[in-house]
């Protein structure tokens, strides 16, 4: 799993939103000083993130940018989605196509028919997808501690339910 700036990034200028929910729109300039970020940078996370329609911007004198629904409502998935590009999280997705990524020197993978690999970048990608679901912005804008405590929870969750489906077959 390879998350990339642009990830990491777009996801902390999205909790700087969230956590002033409510309040005046933040612009991006004053993004950019929190996060120690270019203005430019923060501009095309932003921009980013409003084609998704996580974050509005609002234009004039008290103008910026704000999230579009509570932060308990949007999930952290949501967003790096948003944010992924081809080098990003290729795992966010089950159906993703890694196969067509390394085929080697071939226009296809040789183990197309029958892999042993696959299946593991499925299971992990499909626990990964409903794990970075189930984590919403208003969860991790608590301490550290807590958001450990709830990707405890989460993860469990994630495992107990695949235990009690694998058992049901």
């Amino acid at each position: 799993m390879k998350v990339t700036a642009q990830e990491e990034y777009g996801l902390r200028c999205i909790l700087q939103l969230a956590r002033h929910h409510g309040e005046a729109p933040l612009t991006g300039r004053s993004i950019a000083e929190l996060e120690g970020l270019s203005i430019d940078y923060v501009t095309k996370l932003l921009m980013s993130l409003r084609k998704a329609n996580l974050v509005q911007s609002i234009r004039g004198i008290r103008g910026g940018f704000s999230i579009t629904k509570e932060p308990g409502a949007i999930s952290v998935g949501e967003v790096i989605r948003a944010l992924s590009s081809e080098e990003g999280i290729v795992l966010t997705s089950p159906d993703s196509h890694l196969c067509d990524q390394f085929s080697g020197q071939l226009d296809e993978c040789i183990h197309l028919e029958s892999c042993g690999i696959r299946p593991v970048w499925k299971i992990l990608s499909h626990y990964i997808s409903r794990m970075l679901d189930q984590i919403s912005l208003q969860e991790l804008l608590q301490d550290e501690v807590q958001v450990m405590d709830v990707m405890e929870l989460v993860s469990q969750d994630i495992v107990g339910q695949h235990t009690s489906s694998s058992a049901k077959v």
